[in-house]
């Protein structure tokens, strides 16, 4: 089989970006350190939107904008869940709004612990049987063309 001019020639400058651009952790972009996000190269830290299944299956939607290594969100996620699955059991409203807080504000906390004013955005959507909760935190809250693409998203989800 005989790789064609262009194929080698992206595969060459996607090679040397990947070794130029590599910052730590598995971060990557232009050197951030005096700014607190990243100013130039922001296509290295997009928007993401997650979906977890809590207890007994119900979905929690969050939406992030962050300039920093999301890798270990999961555990972020997973580790408020736990720690909150009393609250999610009591069949309260006030708690399913509490609990978006409390995911809110530990996501905030431990990334900006990480790198100091990172967190441009949050969006949480929690649905607990006929019950939807949101929050937002930051771009989400105060731009509305992240709101646009954060309900885009959230209605292309499910028909993945």
């Amino acid at each position: 089989m005989e790789i064609n001019k262009e194929y080698t020639e992206s595969f060459n400058i996607a090679k040397q970006l990947i070794s130029d651009r590599m910052l730590y952790e598995n971060r990557m972009g232009i050197n951030d350190d005096k700014v607190n996000t990243n100013l130039i190269s922001k296509h290295y830290s997009p928007m993401i939107v997650r979906k977890y299944n809590i207890v007994k299956g119900w979905p929690l939607y969050i939406g992030l904008i962050c300039d920093e290594d999301l890798s270990d969100l999961d555990h972020i996620v997973n580790g408020v869940i736990d720690a909150c699955f009393d609250m999610i059991e009591s069949n309260n409203i006030q708690q399913m709004r509490n609990i978006t807080g409390i995911l809110s504000e530990t996501i905030q906390k431990y990334y900006n612990k990480k790198k100091n004013n990172c967190v441009e955005g949050i969006a949480i959507l929690l649905y607990v049987d006929k019950c939807v909760v949101e929050n937002f935190y930051g771009d989400y809250m105060n731009h509305g063309p992240c709101r646009i693409e954060w309900a885009g998203i959230i209605n292309m989800l499910p028909h993945i």
